[in-house]
């Protein structure tokens, strides 16, 4: 870079100031003056990016808004925004909301009220394939439990004394029981992301069913049962539905 000679005149106490400044960084006057003056040159001239239409945004907020509103996860979000045309994806820290039928952007997801960090924090999990995990935000993967919860809803499933006192527990944690397979899983209640089975946080399905005098109502769950006698023969076995 070709340089240009320019006389610049100082108050004597501002120059002996940059002296002490440029000294200190070991570069001369001249490079402290040159850096300054390029940032401030730069700032000045920057052009602003132009903002989405205010219009447009208020159309996309009426046409997608419920629709993201109700996703229950990322799969589900691309299953909502597909019919109309639209679809998200991963730009720098977050997300922006982009034509399916021609990749141009829109706007960012989060000019239409729903923020990347907030769409991570409702699903329980990152966006497949997003540079940024969002793990700084302590959002663990679904089917898995952090040591806080763990403790919580350790501590309810003791002190609960049935079914009906263990669900209004969870539900003033958020939290709610589901069926997985034969045992029964605690979930989110907003987002519907499955945190453990109750096994793992210390009660199995089967220990609680003894301990509440039956099953979790709603719950489908067969289990083989051996008729009490001292000699069992082929046949003594029986199946008992617990509805």
């Amino acid at each position: 870079m070709e340089l240009e000679s320019v006389t610049l005149k100082l108050p004597r106490d501002l120059l002996s100031g940059a002296q002490r400044v440029a000294t200190a960084r070991d570069v001369t006057i001249g490079h402290l003056v040159r850096v300054l003056l390029k940032r401030e040159v730069e700032r000045q001239l920057r052009v602003p990016k132009p903002r989405p239409d205010q219009g447009l945004l208020a159309a996309l907020q009426a046409l997608l808004a419920r629709d993201i509103a109700a996703a229950v996860d990322w799969a589900d979000l691309a299953a909502r925004l597909r019919p109309h045309g639209y679809e998200m994806r991963a730009k720098g820290g977050g997300l922006v909301l982009v034509k399916s039928s021609c990749g141009t952007q829109v706007c960012k997801a989060s000019d239409i009220g729903f923020a990347y960090g907030d769409l991570v924090a409702r699903f329980g999990v990152a966006m497949p394939g997003h540079p940024h995990s969002m793990t700084h935000r302590g959002v663990m993967p679904a089917g898995q439990i952090d040591p806080c919860r763990h403790r919580l809803v350790s501590a309810h499933l003791d002190a609960a004394a049935d079914w009906s006192d263990l669900a209004n527990r969870l539900a003033g944690e958020g939290m709610e029981l589901r069926p997985m397979g034969a045992g029964l899983g605690i979930h989110i209640r907003a987002t519907g992301r499955h945190l453990c089975n109750t096994t793992a946080v210390g009660a199995s399905y089967d220990a609680l069913i003894e301990r509440f005098g039956g099953p979790v109502p709603g719950h489908t769950h067969e289990i083989p049962r051996q008729l009490p006698d001292a000699h069992p023969q082929a046949g003594d076995f029986h199946t008992v539905v617990r509805d």
